[in-house]
């Protein structure tokens, strides 16, 4: 479990109040601004100042090629604290006027899910780069108006999807493309939490297979450099079994065969004796590659603790991803070039997700894709 499923404008800190009304012509290029003579610098707004808008405000307050231009979210205390990160940036409650801001030249989104889609077209139309956390959207229609609205507006759209830039996966899918295990026949992701999330937010996020699996999925397409072609997914309540909605499962394995007929197993659990865990294993046919939840070694666990801790939260797991990625996205504002994570790795991985959920609920392999 991790991202984001959730003004009047007021300025904190030293710097000048004046705002503009006039958003930036679609895909400009970032000002010369602030920094070192010459020096190119994206100004970005960040909408949505939960857990993980507050991570990537501190990031992006420490770039050298970004500056944290203004904060969004209807809850000013979050918002300022926020805002506290840099210097001089504005707190609002909409993101109307920051759309419309020049200074702005991408913004990042981490509000809850059913606001993903809309933002992503509204920024996307103001000639905003985009960042926006997993997953794209609820829905595949609105995922792929989404995808095509930065698309004809010539701006970037990339998708949270931070273990891509964990260096783990990295040195794995290397390995892979190399051949160093020959031709992949198995891989196994999982992404394990310590507690649940509180009640309510996997109803706000399209339920566990949307919030949680789905980085999972998008693990397995990284790795396995291909895409998913049926989804069978099986779950149960264990954690509380006294609740009984379409939302409250909380065990679940998730079978994924690939186009070249691999094969993936995908679980996740809400609770952990021993803390946070997200790691994978690809088999193939000269050997096999193994990224540990904790990002190294093998370790020997149980409810009395763990030999080697694993990290409590998801943040100690990935923060070093998380940084990179918003590293990475502020590079390519300023410097161009096509997003590592891009929209449409949003809706595939989407797609899955539903059919996860589809089959779950159905008690049915479900195929992906025409």
């Amino acid at each position: 479990m991790a991202g984001s499923c959730w003004s009047r404008i007021r300025r904190s800190g030293r710097r000048s109040s004046r705002r503009g009304t006039t958003a930036r012509r679609s895909g400009a290029s970032p000002a010369y601004r602030g920094g070192s003579v010459g020096r190119r610098i994206a100004g970005v707004a960040l909408i949505g100042a939960g857990e993980i808008g507050q991570f990537h405000a501190e990031t992006l307050a420490r770039l050298l090629d970004a500056r944290l231009v203004a904060v969004v979210d209807p809850m000013t205390r979050d918002a300022e604290r926020a805002a506290s990160f840099g210097e001089g940036v504005a707190v609002a409650a909409r993101p109307e006027g920051v759309l419309a801001d020049p200074e702005v030249d991408a913004v990042v989104i981490a509000t809850p899910t059913r606001f993903h889609a809309p933002l992503i077209v509204d920024a996307a139309r103001a000639g905003k780069h985009v960042f926006c956390e997993k997953p794209i959207a609820l829905g595949l229609d609105e995922a792929r108006a989404a995808v095509a609205a930065a698309k004809d507006a010539g701006v970037r759209l990339q998708i949270g999807f931070q273990r891509r830039f964990d260096a783990g996966y990295a040195r794995a899918r290397q390995a892979i493309e190399r051949g160093d295990i020959g031709t992949v026949e198995l891989l196994m992701s999982t992404t394990r939490d310590p507690e649940g999330p509180p009640a309510g937010y996997l109803e706000s996020c399209g339920g566990v297979f949307l919030d949680t699996t789905i980085h999972d999925i998008d693990s397995v397409r990284f790795l396995s450099g291909e895409e998913v072609v049926e989804v069978f997914a099986t779950a149960s309540q264990l954690i509380a079994p006294d609740r009984s909605g379409p939302f409250d499962i909380d065990t679940v394995v998730t079978v994924l065969r690939l186009r070249s007929g691999a094969l993936a197993s995908v679980t996740n659990s809400l609770r952990t004796a021993y803390g946070y865990e997200a790691g994978a294993e690809a088999f193939g046919s000269k050997g096999k590659l193994v990224i540990d939840g904790r990002g190294e070694g093998v370790r020997r666990f149980g409810a009395e603790g763990a030999v080697d801790a694993y990290p409590r939260t998801y943040r100690e797991r990935f923060g070093e991803a998380y940084r990179a990625e918003m590293e990475d996205f502020v590079r390519r504002v300023v410097h161009g070039g096509e997003p590592r994570v891009t929209g449409e790795d949003g809706v595939r991985a989407l797609e899955v997700a539903l059919a996860a959920t589809a089959s779950q609920r159905e008690g049915r392999p479900v195929r992906v894709g025409g």
